[in-house]
């Protein structure tokens, strides 16, 4: 179309370069037997995908040992490389969680922890050379976070200038949804449209931890920060997957 019309030249965009890695000592990579306090690191395979559906170029570092000087190294190096730097794990208050305190020593803490649900200890920030994002290292908490939080970032650097979140819509439940007051909840949900309206019930298992309930859902039910359990026939705003979950 812009050679039909005569135009030689036009202005573009240059894909945003994210490197991602995982952190921690219980990872292994699969195909390799596990040991006691072992797991194996699936978040990478959920994390280079989205990326590259944001439209970007996804550099896979892989996974990171708990040691200052490696993570360090790391830091330095994906800095380098990268426009957006992307951590899963090492965020949370255990012992061995450094990448906190790596970031303030290489860059800037913009924000530490947010009042959502999964996804509390993501946190955001600047290296010297690049922007950082630190995801939890639960599965649907990581691919909660990316998908809320980074994906509009890598859209505005990709230069997206119409690019909006998810709408929200009305939708009654068809199941319960347990839920306690003080932190906004994303549950993952299955939505149908029936005779006009929309309707959704719960994927079953919350669990962070429970990856298969990403898997079987096409929208996140957001349940109100200071709102309780959430009974049949109530109505819930819930917002569609777009093409980058699906």
């Amino acid at each position: 179309m812009i050679a039909s019309l005569g135009i030689s030249h036009v202005d573009v965009v240059r894909k945003p370069k994210v490197a991602f890695f995982s952190t921690g000592d219980e990872l292994k990579p699969l195909g390799t037997p596990l040991e006691e306090g072992q797991i194996y690191d699936s978040n990478r395979y959920g994390i280079k995908p989205l990326i590259e559906s944001f439209g970007c170029e996804a550099i896979d570092l892989g996974i990171i040992p708990d040691c200052v000087e490696t993570l360090k190294a790391t830091f330095e190096k994906s800095q380098e490389l990268a426009d957006v730097v992307v951590t899963s794990g090492g965020v949370s208050v255990g012992e061995a969680d450094y990448t906190k305190d790596i970031l303030e020593e290489l860059g800037e803490i913009g924000f530490w922890k947010l009042a959502i649900k999964p996804g509390k200890p993501f946190a955001f920030g600047a290296l010297e050379n690049a922007w950082f994002c630190g995801l939890p290292g639960n599965p649907v908490s990581a691919m909660l976070t990316m998908y809320v939080l980074v994906q509009p970032m890598l859209a505005k650097l990709a230069g997206h200038t119409q690019w909006t979140a998810p709408e929200s819509i009305p939708a009654v439940t068809k199941t319960a949804f347990k839920k306690s007051p003080g932190r906004t909840d994303y549950q993952r949900g299955i939505y149908s449209l029936e005779n006009g309206q929309f309707t959704v019930e719960t994927t079953g298992n919350q669990s962070s931890g429970a990856f298969r309930s990403m898997s079987l859902a096409n929208c996140f039910v957001v349940l109100e920060r200071e709102r309780g359990r959430v009974e049949v026939g109530e109505t819930v705003q819930i917002q569609l997957f777009n093409h980058t979950l699906y």
